[in-house]
């Protein structure tokens, strides 16, 4: 799959959440919508602060509340909005992303995109998505960033875990087992190129160097 534009996309997974090591977490927060930890709260600040994110030209994130934490210092940083796609919302999630009052209150960064091919607060699979589904929904997903980005741009983009292969297969044109996976380490990044009438470039893969340094 060859792009007519040079851009470059930095995927990266959300920061260690709740769901991931048990904390629980309701009332405050929707059941299948876990917010970071305190550590993951910590990596997405090293996010934030490190080199890696200083190019960034736009950001995008999934609706769920793990995703939009992670992306946030990023956002303060550059001063730049988040959109938030729910075509970016992880395998097998039940609803259609953060409570909108939570994102307005202490996310106001935060923006629901209504444009995307599938907007936010649309129709859910609530989670009996086949994985035909799931490989379509990334290919959508990328499609459109692709038909938003600018000549030049670095955009980043905030998803999940499982959700993380089909959306590398689905930037790098490659067609793969359902079991194949990449390694998508919490709050790693992994880099792909896109130049014109070449094919995309896997720059690197799960980098977690930024996690490295003191918030």
């Amino acid at each position: 799959m060859a792009y007519n534009k040079d851009f470059i996309i930095s995927f990266v997974r959300h920061g260690e959440s709740c769901g991931n090591v048990g904390i629980p977490y309701e009332p405050e927060f929707q059941t299948d919508d876990p917010p970071l930890s305190p550590r993951g709260i910590i990596e997405a600040q090293k996010l934030g602060k490190s080199s890696v994110t200083d190019s960034v030209d736009r950001i995008f994130s999934s609706t769920l509340i793990r995703a939009v934490q992670t992306a946030y210092p990023t956002a303060e940083k550059l001063n730049k909005e988040i959109i938030l796609l729910s075509d970016l919302m992880e395998v097998g999630t039940r609803i259609a992303g953060a409570d909108i009052n939570t994102l307005k209150n202490n996310y106001p960064l935060a923006r629901i995109c209504l444009s995307e091919p599938t907007p936010s607060g649309g129709l859910l699979l609530l989670g009996n998505e086949t994985a035909e589904l799931t490989a379509l929904r990334a290919k959508r997903c990328i499609d459109y960033i692709f038909s938003v980005a600018n000549e030049g741009e670095h955009i980043l983009v905030v998803s999940h875990g499982t959700y993380f292969g089909y959306l590398l297969r689905a930037a790098l044109g490659l067609s793969l087992p359902e079991s194949f996976c990449w390694q998508v380490d919490n709050c790693s990044m992994t880099r792909v190129i896109f130049r014109k009438d070449a094919l995309p470039k896997l720059s690197f893969t799960n980098y977690t160097g930024h996690l490295l340094n003191n918030p």
